[in-house]
């Protein structure tokens, strides 16, 4: 991982702590890997690896059901398996935060990203489910830290899209 990958992580796992974040629910994604590193390295964090992104989701809704507060971290292609679960949650007011790479923004490097980045946003405003794109990697700790406060605080589904330079750390 290159240094400024490392600071982002740093920032965003240190913003999701200071809102409450106590269990980080994850899929394997190269753009969110260095998140799920510092995750795993914070003490008292639950770590949930899943095999698809609805179980993800469903896991993070069962986690808040039983007073935890989690992140479910995916590729923004896994929003689409998850409308399901996420509509129920939405419907139930128990609030799941999707972090997902890929967005329809600039700074998506290869078409191959595409579809996962309509969908995502499609899926969001389709539910009625607020999302933020990260444009920049200075903020992301007050970020993280805002969308956390605002889905707990609003029992809300809430989704955060990072592109991958942001992630990266290369617009700083």
């Amino acid at each position: 991982m290159a240094g400024s990958e490392i600071v982002v992580a740093e920032a965003f796992v240190k913003g999701a702590l200071r809102a409450g974040i106590t269990a980080c629910v994850y899929l394997p994604d190269s753009c969110l890997t260095p998140i799920v590193r510092v995750f795993q390295r914070s003490p008292g964090v639950t770590m949930v690896a899943c095999a698809r992104e609805d179980e993800g989701v469903g896991i993070a809704v069962g986690l808040q059901l039983g007073g935890r507060h989690a992140l479910c971290l995916m590729e923004a292609s896994g929003i689409g398996f998850s409308g399901l679960i996420l509509a129920r949650a939405h419907v139930q007011r128990t609030p799941v935060i999707i972090v997902a790479s890929h967005t329809a923004g600039a700074g998506e490097p290869f078409d191959y990203h595409s579809a996962s980045a309509l969908l995502s946003e499609g899926v969001f405003s389709g539910l009625g489910i607020p999302y933020e794109i990260a444009k920049e990697s200075r903020g992301i700790e007050a970020l993280i830290f805002r969308v956390v406060q605002t889905s707990l605080g609003q029992l809300t589904s809430f989704g955060l899209l990072i592109p991958p330079f942001v992630a990266a750390g290369a617009d700083a």
